[in-house]
C-alpha cells in the first residue's frame, strides 16, 4: 500500500487520484490528510517544502511532486499516461505543462486573497494571473478538438480536467463562458473518466 498525503481541494492531488483510477492503482492508495500550514505536521519530514501531494512508498521513502508521482504510478501499471517516446510524447508533456501553468496561476490568485492580510496584493498582479488563465483557455478552445485524439485519457487530459474543475470550484474564472468546444470536452470527460465524480474537490 502507498500513503498519499493530500488535501481534498488540491488540483494536483486530484490529478494524482485520476491517474491512479486510470491506471488501476487506486485500491493500493491510502489517503492521509496533510496540513500544509502546520510546521509540526509530519509532512515536513516527508517533503521539506511542506507541499502536497506526497506519496509515501512501501519502504517508507517519499516522492513528490505530482509529475514525479504520476511517472512512478505509470511504471507500476500495464497502462500508460503518456506516449513512450517521440513527438507524441513531447506534445503530451507540453499539453500537461500548459494545464499545470493554468493551475499555478489559479492557485496564486486564490492565495492572494487568502494570505494577503493587511497588505493586499496589487490588482495589477491579480489581473496578470487572470490574463494568463484567459489566454490559456482561449488557446484550449481552439485546440481541444484535436487534443491527443490518439489517446482517450492521457496524462495531459487528466491534468486539464483537474485544472478546469479547480477553476470552477474556486470560482477563479468562468472558463466555460463562450467556449463551447472546451465545455463539451469537459462534459464528456466527466462521464467517461474513471473516478471523476469521487475525486471532485471539496473545501478544506
Amino acid at each position: 500500500m502507498y500513503v498519499l498525503r493530500y488535501s481534498k481541494a488540491s488540483p494536483y492531488v486530484r490529478k494524482i487520484l485520476l491517474a491512479a483510477h486510470h491506471l488501476g492503482l487506486r485500491d493500493y492508495i491510502t489517503l492521509e490528510v496533510a496540513d500544509t500550514s502546520d510546521p509540526s505536521d509530519s509532512l515536513r519530514e516527508q517533503n521539506p517544502t511542506g507541499r502536497i501531494p506526497v506519496l509515501v512508498k512501501q519502504d517508507g521513502s517519499s516522492i513528490y511532486d505530482s509529475r514525479v508521482i504520476m511517472d512512478f504510478f505509470e511504471r507500476q501499471s500495464d497502462n500508460f499516461l503518456f506516449p513512450e517516446k517521440g513527438d507524441l510524447r513531447d506534445l503530451a508533456l507540453t499539453q500537461a505543462a500548459l494545464a499545470e501553468g493554468l493551475i499555478d496561476s489559479a492557485i496564486l490568485w486564490v492565495y492572494a486573497d487568502r494570505f494577503s492580510g493587511d497588505h493586499p496584493i496589487p490588482e495589477l498582479w491579480r489581473s496578470h494571473q487572470l490574463q494568463k488563465i484567459e489566454k490559456g483557455c482561449d488557446y484550449l478552445e481552439e485546440q481541444i478538438s484535436s487534443w491527443l485524439s490518439n489517446q482517450p485519457f492521457p496524462g495531459s487530459a487528466i491534468t486539464l480536467a483537474a485544472c478546469l474543475g479547480y477553476l470552477s470550484f474556486r470560482d477563479v474564472y468562468n472558463w466555460s463562458n463562450k467556449r463551447p468546444k472546451l465545455l463539451n470536452w469537459y462534459n464528456e470527460v466527466a462521464v467517461r473518466l474513471p473516478g471523476f465524480e469521487i475525486t471532485a474537490p471539496d473545501s478544506d
